[in-house]
């Protein structure tokens, strides 16, 4: 009979054990430095830095809450670290252009130069498009002179045309992807040369 008990008593131990160990325990520290332990937290520090720890580990840490202020002093920091970044890069952009050029001169041929490959290429470019959109327009009346007389437009000539406007296709996007490259330079340059008036006239 006692050995009954005693191992009734054993299990309702454990039992307590185990409820114990999943049992959530919040630890969390005072203004004064304190550390707490406690099935809740405080309304006072329900703002504070805490910890949920299970089993007498820590499974989750709580972060303090941040105030409207604290969130705008931190906002404000961000900015103000931005600008100055964006300021020392406006300062290295100056003391690169004034010690590259001496003159507006030297900005216009340094862009002149820049600009000599892709409009090369569209140079090059110009021709072999024309010449593809001929023999494009070439085929596709062929194909509609087919259709207008009531014959059926063959296979080979309908791929031979789609595999000439792909080729059209394609002259015309690297065209304008070099000519977006030129407009790119010009701009730039411009931008140089102004920003180095500004910088000479000071």
């Amino acid at each position: 009979m006692n050995g009954v008990v005693f191992l009734v008593g054993l299990a309702f131990a454990l039992a307590l054990a185990d409820a114990a160990a999943a049992a959530k325990i919040y630890k969390w520290t005072d203004e004064r430095g304190v550390t707490h332990y406690g099935e809740s937290i405080p309304p006072e520090y329900k703002d504070s830095p805490a910890a949920v720890m299970q089993g007498g580990i820590t499974v989750r840490k709580i972060d303090a809450a941040t105030s409207p202020n604290q969130h705008k002093t931190t906002t404000d920091d961000k900015a103000a670290r931005e600008e100055k970044q964006r300021a020392f890069e406006q300062r290295r952009r100056d003391l690169a252009l004034v010690n590259t050029y001496t003159s507006t001169k030297e900005i216009d041929d340094a862009r002149d130069r820049t600009l000599q490959i892709p409009l090369q290429a569209i140079r090059s470019l110009d021709p072999r498009l024309k010449k593809a959109q001929e023999r494009l327009n070439a085929l596709q009346r062929q194909a509609t002179g087919l259709a207008e007389s009531g014959k059926q437009v063959p296979d080979g000539l309908s791929q031979d045309i789609a595999d000439q406007k792909a080729e059209v296709d394609g002259f015309k996007a690297e065209l304008d992807r070099h000519q977006a490259q030129v407009q790119a330079i010009r701009a730039k340059y411009d931008e140089d040369k102004k920003r180095y008036v500004e910088l000479t006239q000071r």
